[in-house]
């Protein structure tokens, strides 16, 4: 694991906690499958350990920065706090 992998998967982890997302509603923004986001949240040890790339962790900032109504579960996205 290279040292820009374990920031990018943590700073995601604290996006969804700070807007209440889980990884469902993270595969639904981004388009990878549930599976594949369980990999960003498994320990760095596991096989199943993938590195959240970068522009995945930019999309899921701007879908919440834009505030946009996606059908997630009932779930709206919450504009971004100033």
């Amino acid at each position: 694991m290279s040292t820009s992998e374990k920031p990018t998967n943590e700073a995601l982890r604290q996006l969804m906690e700070r807007h209440g997302l889980n990884q469902t509603h993270v595969a639904t923004l981004t388009g990878y499958s549930v599976e594949t986001v369980k990999g960003w949240f498994a320990s760095p040890d596991s096989t199943r350990y993938r590195a959240v790339r970068k522009p995945v962790l930019e999309s899921v900032r701007r879908a919440i920065e834009l505030g946009e109504h996606y059908k997630l579960e009932g779930v709206k996205i919450p504009k971004a706090k100033k």
